[in-house]
């Protein structure tokens, strides 16, 4: 499935959600991640309205359910992604420069996985290596 298509599913499955739920988040970004949650726990009801509060705290850390906006609604905002990735630069450049390694190597896992969804193709060298 491409991402297109992923989106098209995504936005077919929250359209069945209680509106409440879609007013109570806190960004687009949290929509994916509820939708993600529940593709990797089909044990759960459908409707995420559905689930108990403690299920959709462990997805998102908070219930959209229980938020002001939920039940008196708002405009929705920024997705929050340019957010997230600069973070993930920052994160990156952080690992890559001053991070304590315990043992050589401990970053390079960390480092690829940041690259991977920052889609560098080629990984900054490291000082001093």
């Amino acid at each position: 499935m491409n991402a297109r298509e992923q989106l098209k599913a995504i936005a077919e499955w929250f359209g069945y959600q209680e509106e409440s739920l879609s007013f109570g988040l806190v960004n687009t970004m949290d929509a994916l991640r509820l939708y993600d949650f529940a593709q990797s726990h089909p044990d759960l009801p459908e409707m995420a309205d559905d689930w108990t509060s403690r299920d959709r705290i462990t997805a998102l850390g908070y219930d959209p359910l229980k938020t002001p906006e939920a039940t008196k609604g708002r405009e929705v905002g920024s997705t929050g992604a340019q957010e997230a990735i600069a973070a993930l630069v920052l994160a990156r450049e952080l690992l890559d420069s001053v991070a304590y390694v315990a043992k050589e190597g401990d970053t390079s896992d960390v480092l690829k996985a940041i690259d991977s969804v920052l889609h560098e193709k080629k990984s900054k060298a490291r000082k001093g290596s």
